[in-house]
């Protein structure tokens, strides 16, 4: 029951959703409604500035950090709890219990919880998504960097199990969360080919 009750309150943790909540508090308006129609950080960015953007991206990234601090406090040898909640966490994000089962991409708030148990490998990731997205000026593609320096960082650093299942769960969402993103390079990679 002690991992059905943590995964529930990981869920519900997860599923706040704060680019929304900025969005119509801050600003009287529903980013769901403008840009990519998105929640996070990268779409309230393109709307309402850097400012809304950097605090949307603080708090989601806060959001996956800190209940998986909490969990391993209480908690410290039973590693399978982080790995619980960090997974429950991100699918709240992703599937929100207050926007009908939508959400955001996932992350931020992955990022926040892999910075608890293997914060070089978020580090690297978040280094790699930033500089890929100077370069590319296109988030997606920076997300997607980022999930494989990660995928990378288990296979040469070999981290603990509950690290390596929790890194293998976040990816997986954030991929299938980037699916219409990845279905739009991918045409937009083959449409220049053929031109």
């Amino acid at each position: 029951m002690l991992y059905f009750y943590l995964a529930l309150a990981g869920y519900l943790v997860g599923s706040f959703p704060t680019g929304v909540v900025l969005s119509r508090r801050k600003y009287g308006l529903d980013v769901r409604e403008m840009g990519s129609g998105n929640i996070g950080a990268t779409n309230i960015t393109r709307v309402f500035g850097w400012y809304a953007g950097a605090l949307v991206f603080l708090i989601d990234f806060l959001k996956g950090c800190v209940p998986l601090l909490v969990v391993k406090h209480y908690l410290p040898e039973d590693t399978r709890a982080l790995s619980v909640v960090g997974t429950c966490l991100v699918l709240g994000h992703c599937f929100s219990l207050f926007l009908k089962f939508r959400g955001g991409k996932g992350v931020a708030t992955s990022v926040g919880c892999i910075a608890v148990v293997a914060p070089w490998a978020a580090g690297g990731a978040t280094l790699v998504y930033l500089t890929l997205l100077l370069i590319t000026r296109i988030s997606a593609v920076g997300s997607l960097g980022g999930i494989a320096t990660m995928l990378g960082y288990l296979i040469f650093c070999r981290p603990p199990a509950y690290v390596t299942w929790l890194v293998i769960c976040l990816s997986f969402v954030v991929v299938i969360r980037h699916h219409s993103n990845i279905r739009r390079l991918v045409e937009g990679i083959k449409a220049k080919r053929a031109s």
